[in-house]
């Protein structure tokens, strides 16, 4: 299965780097080691990984050719569980800064190109926003717990 992950967020803004972060994992890299839009495979897995600090309307040209795309972000709703959840396109298609949703990716690749990858949101909670480097220490917890789900969910769809 041909699967993309790709990780939404700012590492500059605290745990808005959770999703960025999460890509470089499933890489094998440091984070930041690769720049903003490169792919990058997922050593032994069928899957890519690429980070983004928000989305585009030319990621539904990127997503098209896969099977699966699973959009990972941090979230800030308080409680909140790390959670992966279906999604289906739809919601409205802007192409202004930050208001292309995943479902919105996922409707305009499907009305572009006549069909859309399965969409995922992993949503990884967060605590702090502010400018600066660094994961807080409960964001690091997420973010590990994030890719036990992620691979759990997945299983053996990631693997090559």
């Amino acid at each position: 299965m041909k699967i993309l992950i790709i990780g939404i967020g700012n590492p500059g803004r605290g745990d808005d780097g959770l999703g960025p972060a999460l890509a470089a994992r499933m890489a094998g890299v440091e984070p930041g080691a690769d720049p903003e839009g490169a792919l990058v495979a997922v050593p032994g897995r069928s899957a890519a990984v690429v980070w983004k600090y928000q989305l585009n309307i030319e990621d539904a040209l990127l997503i098209r050719d896969y099977e699966t795309v699973v959009f990972a972000d941090a979230s800030n709703l308080p409680g909140e569980f790390v959670r992966i959840e279906e999604l289906a396109p739809g919601g409205a298609i802007a192409f202004t800064t930050h208001e292309m949703s995943p479902a919105a990716v996922l409707a305009l690749c499907e009305d572009l190109y006549g069909r859309a990858p399965r969409g995922l949101l992993l949503s990884m909670p967060g605590f702090s926003w502010e400018l600066g480097d660094g994961l807080t220490t409960g964001a690091i917890r997420n973010l590990d717990r994030a890719r036990e789900r992620l691979d759990e969910f997945l299983g053996s769809s990631l693997r090559a």
